[in-house]
Formats: C-alpha cells, sequence, structure tokens
C-alpha cells in the first residue's frame, strides 16, 4: 500500500532512519537489511506465491528502545553484522539515484 500512496518514504528501526528513498524504490529493491525483512512479510495477493514464498525472519527480539545497543542499533539482528557495526551509529549515505541508507556494509550487500 507504502508505494501506491507515498512518492518517498524513509524506513526507521528503533527512531533512526535506515534507509530513505522514492517509496516504489525502496520497497522493490531495499538496501538495508532491516528493509528486505520488512518488505519480505509484506503478503502476496497470490496463495500460490505466498505459500512458496521466503520469508527473511530475523533472530532474537528488537532491544529496547529506552537502552539500544551501541553503534548500529540494527546489529544484534543483523545477519550481516560484523564488529565494526557495533562501533558507530552508521549514517545515511548515498545508495542510489535519490536514496539513502545507513549500513557500514551497504557497498557488500
Amino acid at each position: 500500500m507504502v508505494k501506491h500512496i507515498s512518492d518517498r518514504v524513509a524506513v526507521m528501526y528503533l527512531g533512526r532512519i535506515v534507509e530513505l528513498g522514492v517509496a516504489v524504490d525502496v520497497i522493490e529493491h531495499p538496501q538495508h537489511p532491516y528493509t528486505k525483512a520488512l518488505v519480505s512479510a509484506i503478503p502476496v495477493p497470490d496463495p500460490d506465491v505466498e505459500r512458496t514464498r521466503q520469508r527473511l525472519v530475523l533472530p532474537g527480539d528488537p532491544p529496547s528502545p529506552i537502552n539500544p545497543p551501541a553503534g548500529c542499533a540494527f546489529h544484534p539482528r543483523c545477519a550481516h553484522a560484523v564488529p565494526r557495526c557495533r562501533d558507530a551509529v552508521p549514517p545515511l549515505v548515498p545508495a542510489g539515484p535519490a536514496r539513502e541508507a545507513a549500513c557500514v556494509r551497504l557497498a557488500e550487500l
């Protein structure tokens, strides 16, 4: 629904923007691992496709917003996390035309 009613979208995790861009681009080609997990949870209206598709299931529980983890708040649940993800909050960096994402491994993923 978001891609049909919005021009731009910001995806947030624990109060920080992790991906920002044109709604259709963000939903059809997510860059940040959290956005990928969110998009994989969108139901598909075709029952045959819905039954057989793969979803990204995040491990663990979300951290407390009162006491978020150091560095990237998503790193405890991210399958791509490396030690540097714990060091500092990643800034939003260009991830394509009119697109930004906050991930230290963006170029690798």
